[in-house]
């Protein structure tokens, strides 16, 4: 019979977070909301991205047909 001594760790206890403020500090935004904003500027349509999660421009005017 063959028998092996391997080392186990002991897990750290997980404490909770004691107040709300504590918690409140890990929470992070994971996705931009974002909405698009079209224009016509010289006949040619364009369109830009507005972040609405960052409230600034993500983009510059960027024309359709140069995609």
């Amino acid at each position: 019979m063959l028998s092996f001594a391997v080392p186990v760790m002991a897990m750290p206890e997980i404490q909770p977070p004691a107040t709300v403020e504590e918690a409140t500090l890990e929470i992070t935004p994971f996705i931009e909301e974002t909405r698009l904003y079209w224009r016509t500027y010289g006949g040619v349509l364009q369109f830009r991205v507005w972040g609405m999660t960052s409230a600034r421009w993500l983009t510059d005017w960027t024309d359709v047909g140069a995609w």
